[in-house]
Formats: C-alpha cells, structure tokens, sequence
C-alpha cells in the first residue's frame, strides 16, 4: 500500500509539473485557446525548414533507412535531400504524424508545447533518479521547462527545443563516474538511451561522446579497465544508431553519389561557439536597464553578426547555482577533497566547447562538423539545475511549508527568462495566408502533380535571403498545398538542378517556352525578389498575370504544358575547396582565373551518360611550379606550370570515361607558397579559364 501510495505521489507530482510547464507556455505564446493554438505564430528564418521535415515524413519521403528523396520537390525529377542530412527521425516522424492530423501550422504549435512539457517532466524523472527529493525536483523540472534557451530555439529550431533527454545524460555518466553496479534494467534504458540520442539532433549525441570521454579516459589511465568498458560499450552503441541514423544518406550517396551543398570553415566555428559571458548576459530582459546595459557593453560591439545570440543565458537563479558550483568546487580543490561531479563535468564541457576551446583545436585539425558548441550551454544549464535540486534536498529547502515558496520562486524564473518580446502573430497570418492563398488557387486552377516553377531561383539548402524573399521561404508552396509539384528544394551542386541555371538572364517569353517544353504548367513569380529593372521587365511580358496573391507579392502565370514533355538535360557539378580565391578577370586576354593556396579539391558529381569534358589552364607565381594532378586519389597527370602572366598550360580530363557519381580531383603543388600579400593572401597558382563543356 505504502509503494502504491508512492508511485502516486509520483504520478501527481509529475502532473503538476506538466500543469505549470503549460501554464509557463500560455503565459509566453499568449496562447489561452485552442483556437491561438491553431494560428501560426512565426513563419520565417528557418520554419518552413523545420516544417517541412514533417510534411515530407507525413507524405511517406523519409522513412526510415530509406534514401530521402522528396517527390513533390525539384520537379521535373525528385529532389535528393540525402547531401544534407538529418537524423532527427524521432522528431521528424513524431511531427509528420502531427501534421497529418493536425495541419502544419497546428501540429508546429503543438510539438512546440510538447518539447516544453517533456523537457519539465523528463527532468523531474532524472532529478529523483540521483536522490533528488520531490519538491526541488518539481521546482527544477518546471525551470527546465522555462529555460531561455527553449524560449528562443524552439520556434525557428525545434530539433534542438526537444533536449528533454538531456538530463538523463547527466544521470547516465554521473553513474559511470561513481562506477556504480549497473543492473540488467539500467542498461536496457542505457541502450534506450542511446537510440533516442542518435536519432534526435546530432549536436546533443557529439556532447554526450564528449561527456563520456572522462569516464572512459581516467579509469584508462588507472590501469582499471573493468570501469572504463561501461562507458566505452555506451559510445560504442550510441556510435553504431547514429550509423543507422544516417543509414538513408549512406544508401542516397551510393546509389545517387554525394554532393557537397556547402563547406564549413573553421570562422564558423569561432562565430558560433560557446561564450561564457553569455551565461549571465541576456539578449532581452524584463529589467530594462539591465538588459540596456547588456545590449551596449556585449551584444553591439561584440555579437552584432556572430553566432546564436540569446540562448546562453541562465537566468538569475542560474547564475547563483553556477557561483555557488564554482566556489564548491575550488574550496574543495583547497581542501584537496573530490569535487562535485557537476563542477568538473561542467570544467570539461567548457574547456572542450569555449571559444578558442578544444573544439577550436580539432576544427584547426579540420573536424568542423559541430561548428555550433555554443548549443552546448543548454547541456551546461541541466547540470547546474540537477546540482542546484541536489543542494536544495540537502538542505531541506521545501520542506513544510517552506515548500509554498516553490510558485513564487517559478514566477521568478519565469519573469527572468521568457523574453519580453513576441512575434507579430498578425504578420505570420498574413504571409502564412497569403502563401495558401496562392498554392489553393493553383490547385484548383491545375491537374494533380503539375510542375509549378519558382522564380527567382534559390539554392538549397542555407541560402541568404534574396531582397525580401527569406531563405526557405519557397519552401511555403509546397507546405501548403497537396499534390502539386514544385522546382525548389534539390540540395545544390547536383546534376538534377543545373539547367535551372541556364535560365538566368533569359527573357520571361524564353524562360515559359523552355518550362513548357518540360511540361511545367505555371510559373511562380515572387517579386519581392526582383530587382525594379526586373520586375519591370516580367511586367511588360503580359498586361497582369492569371494571379496576384492577397498582398500583391506572389504572381502566378499559366503555362501550357507540352504533350509530350522531354526532360533537361542532367549535367556534372563541380565544386571547389576552400584553397581557391574568388574570380578575377582580364577582358583584354580573355582571362578568368582564380588564385589557389596550397594543396587544392575539386569536387565533381556526375550523371549517367556525361558526354563532357573538364578543362581549365595552369599557371605559376614567381617561378615555374610543377603540379600534380591526382583522380580519386591516384596520379593523373604532373603539370609544369609556367610563371608568366597570360601564359598557361592546359589540362583536359574526359567526364565521359569516368563512373556516374562523385569524384575528387587533387592539385598538390610542389614547394610552398609565396609570402602573404598585403591584404594577406597566400599564393601558390593560378586556376584559369575553367569550363565544363560539352564533348562533340
């Protein structure tokens, strides 16, 4: 009777955790009806992202170690999303389900509220798993669950609001670093643990690997081999499900070859680590002066284009749990005593994440995969917060009535940490409804799976915003209709979207002849992403178009669709490394050429049948270099480039003869680069008059 009783004193403390969550979530969405539920709330940046994820696991392109190919995108062929992948299956799939159910603004809105609730109520589940008592684990969980990190990331990135796993990283290596006897059940949640770590966002699976490092590494150094195998099986288990979380992009890249949609560099990685002053500074605050201050003395001078701003921020109560590990852990460094396993994972996490940290290290080393450590302080939060509902059962904080100061305290954290501003609820109805608007009209207007261009064109994915027209915003078309087919979407740098490209600079007249011979039925205009010479010209190609969207932006132009459509022709990509500068020119000689430091990639994709040939000229600075060329890794050619200006040597390689799929082509100069220039480049070579062309 007595465990009966407990588990349901469990059972409600858990639902008055969920309560307040909720009630934190009305308060800051303003949402007090199912009715505000229902109203998008904000639509740019990266949303349609977001939301698109969903939409293609709720029409079945993205199943489960199935290559993500999206049929309803880059019409006329599929787009290919396997270049950019995304192992979030457990998020994507749970809002695909929302989405059919719901809708897509609905079911963003509630997975929104979902992430919130199962972020409070996991970490009340942790916090008593560590010996945590009941009313500090409720009071933590629920100030989890209003964390400013989830305040700011959870409507433009809701992959990283669903952290409710979080904290069961720390419970999990706080185990393994008391080398506590782990039972048949805990490894079987262990194992749990893994899959759902590997198949949400990547960033929180990389900080768990590095959580475990310590756990593995000390007892290593020990010579106890016996503590070390616990973690090192975990990081192997958790390894292997993010093979298989990646397995359709594995498969996608085999059967399709891999693209390269973009390259980090090593000042994204400064530009989004972590910065500790950000802990106790916040982007926004309900204390003016003290969010003026922050503003003028950090964020202008410091942050005003750099990184993820606003998501750091502890909070008041954070911030005292955080003075209080410090001075903890350095008293008992003092004292030569253990220090509490919060402030020395804490020490490590930072180390590895800082600017200028370890991360730096491995990203000079080029691992530049997880550029953004800077997500790595809500990690950082939910050790502080387990220490803090620790500290607080220790001392017996809520005990008796002391415990009534529980609501005043979550009102507190509350006012802290949800910012004072929100979104224009009323700007995101308008372009939400002006894009339905649009896409309602084309499919009434078209048959089932018509081709719909989208012009101006927009690379995907991470482009910048064209004038007025926001990245992934032609993303809206395909949100919000049913069974049309769109242009966008095809990760750049792949054969299936090249001829798009060929569009550029062509007459209106011309671009609708090409489309209709490829069978597109319309075309749709964003005007806002043209310049006033532009939509000048689309102006006068008709006297008004078949359509203009509610707010006058969205032009939509019938086609007429040939018969017997032919498709475009597929051709290669290629895609140059960091070591090149960008282009400069001489109209006298008929130059184009681009400086190259060093050792120099170039990427090439190609399709089935390419009938083309890949040329471009060799030239020296200073004195006559000898080139190497290497063909996926084996010796194909050795160049001896002369060093005079407009003199060349000219390499050929026949795309015809080599397999469909991608290959990498190596330029290795001999000797090294010149001493830097003024404005600091470093230079090696010259890489001119570079052409993908045709064979007869």
């Amino acid at each position: 009777m007595k465990k009966r009783d407990g588990w349901l004193l469990e059972l409600l403390c858990i639902g008055l955790v969920l309560l307040l969550s909720a009630g934190a979530f009305c308060f800051a969405y303003h949402c007090t009806s199912w009715q505000e539920l229902q109203r998008p709330w904000y639509t740019f940046n990266d949303v349609p992202l977001m939301q698109a994820y969903a939409k293609v696991a709720a029409e079945g392109d993205a199943l489960p170690w199935k290559p993500r190919m999206v049929s309803r995108l880059n019409a006329p062929y599929v787009a290919n999303w396997c270049d950019f992948p995304t192992p979030e299956e457990l998020i994507w799939d749970f809002g695909g389900v929302l989405t059919n159910w719901l809708g897509v603004p609905e079911a963003y809105n509630v997975s929104i509220l979902i992430g919130h609730l199962l972020a409070g109520c996991s970490f009340y589940v942790a916090a008593r798993m560590l010996g945590a008592a009941r009313a500090p684990s409720l009071f933590c969980g629920v100030s989890f669950s209003m964390t400013r990190f989830l305040w700011v990331r959870d409507t433009v990135h809701i992959n990283l609001a669903y952290c409710w796993h979080l904290p069961f990283l720390w419970v999990a290596t706080n185990w393994f670093w008391q080398r506590r006897p782990l039972t048949p059940r805990v490894w079987a949640g262990m194992l749990a643990l893994c899959a759902v770590t590997a198949w949400q966002n990547p960033y929180y699976w990389f900080f768990w690997l590095v959580m475990l490092v310590p756990c593995w590494l000390l007892p290593i150094f020990q010579r106890q081999w016996r503590p070390a195998l616990g973690p090192l099986v975990v990081t192997g288990i958790s390894t292997f499900f993010v093979f298989l979380g990646q397995f359709d992009s594995l498969l996608g890249w085999m059967a399709f070859g891999k693209g390269h949609p973009f390259v980090r560099t090593l000042n994204e990685l400064q530009l989004y680590s972590l910065r500790l002053p950000e802990f106790v500074l916040p982007h926004g605050h309900r204390w003016v002066r003290f969010d003026e201050w922050s503003y003028l003395n950090y964020y202008i001078p410091m942050t005003r284009d750099a990184g993820e701003k606003d998501s750091s921020y502890l909070g008041f109560l954070g911030i005292i749990a955080l003075v209080y590990l410090i001075g903890v852990g350095v008293r008992r460094i003092w004292c030569r005593q253990p220090v509490p396993f919060a402030f020395g994972m804490s020490v490590w996490l930072s180390t590895f994440m800082v600017s200028g940290g370890l991360t730096m290290l491995a990203g000079s080393l080029g691992f530049l995969l997880f550029r953004c450590t800077g997500r790595s302080s809500i990690l950082i939060q939910t050790g502080l917060l387990l220490f803090m509902a620790l500290r607080l059962t220790r001392w017996e904080t809520f005990r008796g009535k002391r415990i009534f100061w529980v609501l005043p305290l979550l009102v507190f954290t509350a006012w802290d940490c949800i910012p004072p501003y929100i979104e224009d609820r009323e700007e995101a109805g308008k372009y939400v409804a002006n894009h339905r608007t649009t896409a309602q009209y084309l499919e009434q207007k078209l048959p089932p799976r018509s081709m719909v261009f989208q012009w101006p064109m927009m690379e995907y994915p991470e482009s910048f915003k064209n004038r007025e027209v926001w990245h992934y915003e032609l993303l809206m078309a395909y949100l919000y209709s049913k069974q049309l087919r769109f242009s966008y979407g095809n990760c750049r740098n792949r054969p299936e979207s090249q001829w798009q490209y060929h569009l550029v600079d062509r007459k209106p007249e011309a671009i609708a002849r090409e489309l209709e011979r490829y069978g597109f039925a319309a075309l749709w205009l964003y005007s806002t992403g043209l310049t006033a010479e532009e939509k000048a010209v689309w102006s006068s190609w008709r006297s008004q178009p078949d359509f203009r969207s509610p707010s006058g932006d969205l032009w939509i132009y019938l086609l007429k669709p040939a018969a017997q459509p032919t498709l475009p022709k597929l051709e290669p990509c290629r895609v140059l490394s960091p070591a090149f500068y960008g282009v400069e020119s001489d109209s006298k000689l008929g130059l184009k050429w681009r400086w190259v430091w060093g050792r120099a990639r170039v990427d090439l994709l190609l399709p089935k049948d390419c009938r083309y040939r890949y040329r471009f000229g060799l030239s020296a600075i200073g004195s006559e270099r000898n080139i190497e060329l290497r063909l996926d890794g084996k010796h194909f050619a050795s160049v001896l480039a002369p060093a005079r200006y407009g003199v060349y040597r000219q390499v050929e390689l026949d795309l015809s003869q080599l397999k469909p799929g991608d290959h990498r082509l190596e330029l290795i100069p001999d000797g090294s680069a010149l001493p830097p220039l003024k404005d600091g480049r470093r230079l090696t070579f010259q890489y001119i008059n570079e052409a993908l062309e045709p064979l007869p």
